[in-house]
């Protein structure tokens, strides 16, 4: 079988491909090393940005990148020096794509195109749906989600939420997702957060969770606590790591000797994971129900997660333990929260514990890959 997986999130293709390759499938991975992150593809398609030694040219120059983004048009003449490489994804059985703009760095019209060339040169062809779109924004800021990113939108943060706002006020972002959504097989959510705005399609399947190897690795509980907070710079209104930081910072004084507080960010991957790997407590985010990819790595290494296990999440996965310490951004809840954790070794323990038998029986290879294959068979 070959398969073609364009896109990447936070290594969902580049785990998955490795997973299929050590299973005997053809497989070929395309995308752009997910920014800083700098992750391994068969294919690299990225956008050439140019900058100044002059500051204002340089501004005038983020302003051409975002209009081009705004309009559609960024990237529909870059995108003919990888003209060769693309008329070659063809004779396919199965194409998986992350996001409607799988091509991350190239505005809606060159995904459009694209995605109409993939449809008509393949056998089957399914979308990932992780990260922002249409039906996720739109559910987040109107749906019944307890808490959303979108919560702190006001007219002076209006700037922070563009990228993401982009898609409900653009009616070609719009159109986009709904076109792709009509013509692919089916839609394959990654986390509990992307499987509530597409659940009521015919086309959404169940949540096939994303391919994280266990470690193996024993975290021991000892004083001072290592707090490790992986920050993606820009991200804190999505993520929330500015409350869990101002948290940290309280009871960092509080118990100075009791916590050591480390915060990480803008890292290549493969730096990244060598930073975290004496930590005790990983810190992810606060705003999502599911835990992010960021999150799972964390749990992959057996350590404290914080991040988002909420009781709908585990009703799903008919969950009968506590994986990871599901946070809030709720001020007073998040405290009160970290400061029993902090407080109770046992606790931590068997936090560490539940994490590793978590990734172990939902987000092994050999797990994953069976749902992949029952989804792609069914539809």
């Amino acid at each position: 079988m070959k398969i073609l997986l364009m896109g990447e999130y936070s290594g969902v293709h580049t785990n998955l491909t490795k997973a299929l390759r050590e299973e005997g499938y053809n497989v070929l991975c395309v995308h752009n090393g997910d920014g800083y992150k700098e992750l391994n593809a068969d294919i690299y398609i990225n956008y050439k940005y140019y900058t100044s030694s002059n500051k204002l040219i340089n501004i005038l120059l983020v302003f051409y990148y975002k209009l081009l983004t705004f309009m559609g048009l960024k990237g529909v003449f870059q995108i003919f020096k990888y003209k060769k490489s693309l008329n070659e994804l063809k004779g396919y059985d199965i194409v998986q794509l992350i996001n409607p703009i799988f091509l991350s760095d190239f505005g809606f019209i060159v995904n459009f195109v694209i995605f109409r060339k993939i449809k008509a040169n393949n056998k089957k062809v399914f979308l990932c749906a992780l990260g922002d779109d249409y039906y996720w924004v739109k559910y987040s800021l109107c749906g019944e989600f307890k808490y959303t990113m979108f919560d702190r939108l006001k007219l002076k943060t209006f700037k922070k939420y563009i990228s993401q706002l982009i898609w409900v006020i653009n009616p070609f972002y719009i159109f986009l997702n709904k076109y792709i959504l009509s013509n692919v097989n089916a839609v394959i959510p990654g986390l509990f957060d992307y499987y509530i705005p597409y659940k009521h399609s015919a086309k959404c399947s169940e949540i096939v969770p994303i391919i994280m190897q266990s470690s193996n690795q024993e975290v021991k509980i000892s004083y001072p606590l290592k707090v490790f907070h992986g920050w993606q710079f820009g991200k804190e209104y999505r993520k929330g790591n500015d409350i869990i930081d101002e948290i940290f910072i309280i009871l960092k004084n509080k118990y100075p000797s009791m916590i050591e507080y480390e915060i990480v960010g803008g890292l290549p991957y493969s730096v990244y994971i060598k930073k975290f790997n004496d930590c005790h407590i990983f810190i992810d985010q606060c705003y999502s129900y599911d835990c992010g990819v960021n999150g799972l790595l964390g749990m992959s290494y057996s350590k404290v997660v914080l991040s988002g296990m909420e009781s709908e999440v585990k009703r799903y996965y008919n969950l009968d333990y506590q994986p990871l310490v599901n946070i809030t951004p709720n001020k007073i809840h998040l405290l009160e929260c970290v400061e029993d954790l902090i407080k109770n070794p046992k606790k931590l323990k068997e936090y560490s514990i539940n994490a590793r038998k978590f990734i172990e029986e939902y987000h092994s290879c050999d797990y994953v890959l069976g749902k992949y294959k029952e989804v792609w068979n069914k539809y």
